[in-house]
């Protein structure tokens, strides 16, 4: 898991290349060449139904899955890449996140850390998170040896 983290905070900063890929992003951490699903939302559905989903808890630990409702159909996934050592802060809990500034920067698919408090509240209002998942992807994996190749910055 500290690989994942550790490739998870590696991509950020790069300035484009993972518009509406939140999910191969997510899954990229751990060595997937994409999720293996069609969404974040479909990921979702597919963890709740195999028992992984922890609807609501807002305590995602280091390197689990954050998944969103933004009100559009793909929904919305990330990786939890600082936990709250004391609590469940969400203002404390860091995530990576694709295009969330992308205006502000005039990137396209560029990937940021921010805390997942401030995440939240940029969906629905805040009331779009719908919980967190442990790190589960069905995708392809990349070939032994492979690294994950950090692009677009």
């Amino acid at each position: 898991m500290a690989a994942a983290v550790s490739t998870g905070l590696a991509y950020v900063g790069v300035t484009s290349g993972w518009y509406q890929r939140c999910d191969q992003l997510a899954c990229r951490a751990y060595g997937y060449a994409n999720s293996g699903y069609v969404s974040a939302r479909t990921h979702w559905l597919a963890m709740l139904a195999t028992g992984h989903a922890h609807p609501g808890d807002p305590c995602p630990p280091l390197g689990s899955f954050v998944f969103f409702n933004t009100g559009r159909p793909d929904g919305h996934v990330s990786l939890v890449v600082q936990a709250d050592p004391s609590g469940c802060d969400p203002n404390v809990i860091q995530v990576t996140a694709n295009e969330i500034f992308d205006r502000a920067t005039g990137n396209h698919g560029g990937v940021y850390q921010l805390s997942l408090g401030r995440l939240e509240g940029m969906y629905l209002g805040g009331h779009g998170y719908l919980g967190w998942s442990d790190p589960v992807c069905a995708g392809a994996l990349l070939p032994a040896g492979a690294r994950p190749v950090v692009t677009g910055s």
